[in-house]
């Protein structure tokens, strides 16, 4: 447990260590996040050009597509927003607000 200035509690033993975790999860999560980023972009586009060539059933599937990843990219947002909550540390922490 923190406190209110986001120092480690003294009974928490292992704040260091679960911090550690934390960032390296978080590191990953950044990365999937850039990853997932992407990916919507290419669905997004796509589905444009699917449009474009009068393919409505293509362009429904890619915007589906897209749909899901952004629902994945936000989960993995709240993900992000939990464990600096926890650990304010990771607030500058540049590979994971980068």
């Amino acid at each position: 447990m923190g406190t209110a200035n986001g120092a480690p509690s003294p009974r928490d033993d292992n704040y260091d260590v679960n911090l550690a975790q934390a960032r390296v999860f978080a590191r990953g999560l950044a990365e999937h996040i850039q990853t997932c980023s992407a990916s919507i972009e290419i669905a997004q586009s796509k589905a444009f050009r699917a449009r474009a060539d009068r393919a409505e059933s293509r362009a429904r599937q890619f915007e589906s597509e897209a749909s899901t990843l952004r629902i994945e990219l936000y989960e993995m947002y709240r993900h992000i927003d939990a464990m600096t909550a926890r650990f304010p540390e990771l607030r500058t922490d540049p590979a994971v607000r980068g």
